[in-house]
């Protein structure tokens, strides 16, 4: 039963992210045609303040998630009443709070934007950005984690579609008919309404003991306890959050906001197919977590290994293909002057694969709770991303705003959340996890030069270079992976694994 969710969770979580990127990838596009690049930029910049000052959240989300997983498997209702009343109160005062604070920053964004417009008053644009963020925390917006929390995170994302569908849809009429940037902004407001209006209905009828009055409250353990975890994955949180929406500020403050909007032509494809990947990942979080409270280290450890075993396949399949790929879709979508060297295209490809290859480890964070004993790592991730970023974009550009990302990374991330997982939650060396991981990046390597050795030497371009390029994509980077690792114990178990959940499905492979 847990193999059948976690593969629903995982296959909705991806379909519906990619149905939303390519929603917001039209939507890009067409923004493009009526508008200007430096509205886009605009639009980009106040979309990266704003996941900063979605930094009140905290990570209590996830914390709570976590709370809820053992009351919803023992069926204690009134915990679970307890916990999300807890967390109602608690989003209900974040929403008023991001509001305090995005007005705070009003008077700095003169100094965040150069290049910019005079052809729209952007503080009330940007405080309709502000709205769109605290409506996220209040309209019935805490009710969501409860069907994540219970593997039901397919039902969110499809809700999540719907929503995105209605708006973007009206966002380009309204582009269509009035080319008017303030009301495509306010627009905007009716994403998270929607989202979290429809999923709150689902919950009512779902769990219909949380619309009892009578609850009890969380004692002061509980709260403790709560806390506790809250606070250490707030730094994780601000960790995510620094290094993933800052480059956009540090590029509109020392470059220009035009440059954002080029970048962001990038990023919304990269960070498009980011968003599918992890959703493909993420939806085993909550069956990880059982998993964790259920069974042996040891097994723990060896699913740990199968899970990594597929980031290393899926991210080099992924990172190959947008080498290939990404430039000749910015031509064809968005113009030749707006494409990016060979270089910058590399560097952000780079950062996509290193980051995709610790998606195992995030899982794993969050699934079995430390938040509070790697409180450290992303303190140092942050302020190092920040730090070197200003320095490197005063003598390189954008490269040095997104070299900075990769150093911060490189210094702290990748070797220290592993041997957290190791040490904490399988009581274990990490030796067994670097190795597997210099062995997926030596074959990723030899695979990505492969195929762009090969590309480069099509004497013809135009559908026919597209055709053989996708033939490389396709082909190679699973052909490698295949026939390294296919007498490995983690492939085994996936090949099993894969098939009983299936057949439990109720898929005969014999017809």
């Amino acid at each position: 039963m847990r193999s059948k969710k976690a593969i629903v969770n995982t296959l909705a979580g991806g379909l519906g992210t990619l149905l939303v990127g390519l929603l917001q990838f039209v939507g890009r596009v067409v923004f493009i045609r009526f508008l200007s690049d430096e509205y886009l930029g605009i639009s980009s910049l106040f979309t990266n303040i704003l996941s900063i000052l979605s930094l009140t959240e905290l990570g209590l989300s996830t914390a709570v998630c976590f709370r809820l997983y053992q009351p919803l498997s023992g069926g204690d209702s009134e915990t679970i009443k307890a916990v999300m009343h807890y967390f109602r109160r608690a989003y209900f005062v974040i929403g008023w709070v991001v509001i305090g604070l995005g007005a705070a920053l009003l008077p700095l964004l003169p100094h965040l934007m150069t290049g910019t417009t005079g052809l729209v008053d952007v503080r009330v644009v940007y405080l309709l950005y502000v709205l769109q963020s605290a409506f996220s925390y209040w309209f019935w917006g805490y009710k969501a984690i409860l069907l994540q929390a219970d593997q039901k995170l397919y039902i969110v994302r499809f809700y999540h579609v719907i929503a995105n569908l209605i708006v973007t849809a009206l966002q380009l009429l309204s582009l269509m008919l009035f080319r008017d940037f303030l009301i495509y902004s306010a627009i905007g407001l009716l994403s998270a309404v929607l989202v979290n209006l429809f999923s709150a209905r689902e919950v009512d009828r779902r769990y219909p003991y949380l619309k009892e009055k009578s609850c009890r409250r969380l004692d002061k353990e509980e709260k403790k306890s709560l806390f506790q975890d809250v606070s250490g994955m707030s730094l994780f949180k601000i960790n995510t959050t620094i290094v993933n929406s800052t480059d956009n500020i540090v590029i509109s403050a020392f470059i220009n906001v035009k440059t954002v909007a080029l970048y962001g032509n990038y990023q919304i494809i990269i960070s498009g197919i980011s968003q599918v990947a992890m959703q493909l990942f993420g939806g085993v979080t909550a069956t990880v977590g059982n998993y964790y409270a259920e069974d042996t280290k040891e097994h723990n450890e060896l699913v740990f290994r199968c899970i990594q075993l597929l980031c290393y396949w899926v991210y080099t399949f992924l990172g190959i293909g947008l080498l290939l790929f990404l430039n000749p879709v910015i031509q064809l979508c968005f113009g030749e002057s707006r494409v990016f060297s060979p270089e910058l295209v590399f560097l952000q490809v780079f950062y996509f694969v290193m980051n995709g290859f610790q998606r195992t480890s995030f899982i794993y964070r969050d699934a079995c709770g430390l938040f509070w004993k790697g409180k450290a790592r992303p303190v140092a991730t942050a302020a190092l991303n920040i730090v070197i970023s200003i320095v490197l974009v005063h003598y390189i550009g954008l490269a040095g705003v997104i070299a900075g990302t990769i150093i911060s990374w490189l210094l702290t991330t990748w070797w220290y959340d592993p041997c957290l997982i190791y040490r904490q939650a399988f009581s274990m060396p990490p030796r067994t996890y670097f190795a597997g991981y210099a062995k997926a990046v030596l074959l990723s390597a030899l695979l990505g030069a492969f195929c762009i050795v090969i590309s480069n030497m099509i004497p013809f371009g135009g559908i026919g270079a597209l055709l053989i390029d996708m033939l490389l994509c396709m082909s190679i980077p699973n052909l490698g992976y295949y026939l390294v690792y296919r007498r490995s114990e983690e492939f085994g178990f996936l090949k099993k694994l894969g098939i009983a959940s299936l057949r439990q499905m109720g898929y005969n492979g014999k017809k």
